[in-house]
């Protein structure tokens, strides 16, 4: 009988015939593990016939790719392996691929494809796969968490699986009839494995044909407490609660060491009148996560903006509900804009916007301030009307007043940032009901041009509705209804995944944090109730010296 060396070395010899040279019996792989960071996850990609790195194979990394739910997953090569960061929540799958092209055997021609998983989270049972080709997954059961090998979302019926424990020998077995099997450790993180299928479908690829394509599929899960010590995600993640009333679409800035909440909605999504608008503006100490401060309200208002220049706080628009309870609605927007002193702790009355705007999002670059998109609510008996203009207003020549931008959209329930001195306009509503633009434009103040920038990603009906977006060290994030946290990449022409709150929501406000850290406050959770949860994440790069709020 073979040893378990000379099995293993046998085994590698049989699969190193179907394998390009370059790579041998060598497959890719994921896998997660706990960050250097509290709630930091990081997906390690390699090339190895075990799972573990081996930096031989590192050329072989170069132009892969990692995915979360289809979104690219930014990524960067070490001595072994290709590195990705992510926050909050750990993503429950995370994918990648690579096509080897053709192989010849034996005079036979056949395609070879390789795709990888990390897992962190069992998927229900009949969970629909989302991505195609070769697939593994774990799966909860009635009698527990299987392995299940899919094929362009079907069951694969005697798949053949290497299993791949954290001790003794590899071996092999095959799924069930429903493309199922029950693996001992891979739930607890223990064990790893591949499967493998042959799909007889001939083709070609550049004008060269085969006749079959050999799909080889890994899997690794690492549970997502272990990821978090221990934690659930959302007690990983959670800082601070915001006291009674939890509010939405409300106005939202930090600066130093506080987190200024102006006003909002408290009451039921879509109901409005004069007792649905939070009747505070409070600041919470980020050292200490527990000291409240109440701080003197003016108009209490929501859909509104504040912000932060650095020194003041500037607050601009927003809605009024005049009528009582039950009543029919009579929503104003308003015009108003004022400056708050943190030191003095007083209000200043400024120039008036040029017209009432409300859900509408505002943004400091440099030294001026726009506020763009939204909508004047103009009452019960007149229709509202959409901003066509963006507003511009110079903090060091007030003197000037407020100058007007046209803007090539009329959108409300926006975001906005600035980066690298220009002007980026993310998602928004359009028309009187709920259709939602994932578009992104761009206004170059040097130039006083528009351009487009890389529309939002997509995840569900409302995604690109009531999104918040910040400029931190020089990068755009945003985060929207499916709790996705999205970075603009380097070049501005994407979106990358980098992380995931573990509260989805909307209406909310993506704010700087201390140190490395942004951000989520308040908002509507899954579209049910306001949340008064604070979550913090941490991401690369240090927190900007000024910081200027947008908000809604």
């Amino acid at each position: 009988m073979r040893s378990a060396r000379s099995r293993k070395f046998f085994w590698a010899l049989l699969v190193a015939a179907a394998l390009p040279q370059t790579a041998r019996a060598h497959f890719i792989w994921l896998k997660a593990e706990p960050g250097a960071k509290p709630g930091e996850t990081v997906v390690q990609a390699f090339f190895n016939e075990d799972p573990e790195p081996d930096a031989a194979f590192q050329k072989h990394l170069r132009d892969l790719k990692l995915t979360v739910d289809g979104q690219v997953v930014p990524s960067e090569l070490t001595a072994a392996t290709r590195r990705a960061g992510w926050g909050g929540k750990p993503p429950i799958l995370v994918d990648a691929e690579h096509d080897l092209g053709l192989m010849t055997k034996g005079g036979k021609s056949y395609r070879l494809y390789y795709t990888a998983r990390a897992q962190t989270e069992a998927v229900a049972d009949k969970t629909k796969e989302a991505a195609d080709k070769l697939r593994a997954r774990l799966v909860a059961t009635d009698s527990g968490p299987v392995l299940e090998v899919l094929f362009n979302g079907s069951p694969v019926a005697k798949a053949r699986v290497k299993v791949y424990p954290s001790e003794g020998a590899a071996t092999e077995a095959t799924t069930d009839e429903s493309g199922r099997l029950a693996i001992a450790g891979l739930a607890e993180g223990r064990t790893a494995v591949w499967a493998n299928h042959v799909d007889p479908t001939a083709g070609e690829v550049a004008g060269k044909p085969f006749t079959e394509t050999r799909f080889y599929a890994t899997l690794t899960f690492t549970p997502a407490s272990t990821l978090l010590s221990g934690k659930a995600p959302l007690e990983a993640t959670t800082i601070a609660s915001i006291p009674d009333p939890a509010v939405n679409s409300f106005g939202g800035a930090v600066q130093g060491k506080w987190l200024y909440i102006y006003g909002g909605h408290v009451g039921k999504t879509h109901s409005y009148d004069v007792n649905t608008t939070s009747r505070h503006f409070r600041r919470l100490n980020l050292e200490d996560g527990r000291t409240w401060e109440e701080l003197p309200m003016e108009r209490d208002l929501q859909g509104l903006a504040l912000l932060s220049d650095g020194r003041y706080l500037y607050r601009l628009g927003g809605m009024a509900a005049l009528n009582q309870p039950g009543d029919e609605h009579d929503l104003h927007s308003v015009a108003e804009f004022a400056r708050f002193d943190p030191e003095a702790k007083a209000w200043t009355a400024m120039a008036p916007l040029p017209e009432p705007r409300s859900t509408h999002d505002a943004v400091v670059i440099g030294r001026t301030i726009y506020a763009v998109g939204g909508w004047n609510m103009k009452g019960a008996t007149e229709e509202s009307t959409f901003l066509e203009n963006v507003a511009a207003f110079n903090l060091d020549k007030p003197e000037d007043g407020w100058k007007t931008i046209p803007q090539p959209f009329q959108r409300r329930a926006l975001s906005a940032a600035g980066r690298e001195g220009k002007l980026y306009v993310l998602g928004g509503l359009v028309g009187g009901g709920m259709t939602v633009d994932r578009r992104v434009d761009v206004y170059d103040p040097a130039s006083g041009a528009w351009s487009r920038g890389p529309d939002l990603p997509g995840g569900g009906r409302t995604e690109g509705f009531g999104t918040s977006a910040f400029e931190v060290a020089g990068r755009i994030y945003y985060s929207g209804a499916s709790g996705r946290i999205f970075r603009m990449n380097d070049a501005g022409d994407a979106w990358e995944a980098v992380g995931a709150w573990a509260l989805p929501r909307l209406t909310h406000r993506l704010l700087p944090g201390l140190g490395d850290t942004i951000l989520a406050v308040g908002g509507n959770a899954r579209g049910a109730a306001q949340t008064a949860v604070i979550e913090a994440v941490r991401i690369e790069g240090p927190r900007p010296t000024t910081t200027a709020s947008t908000t809604r």
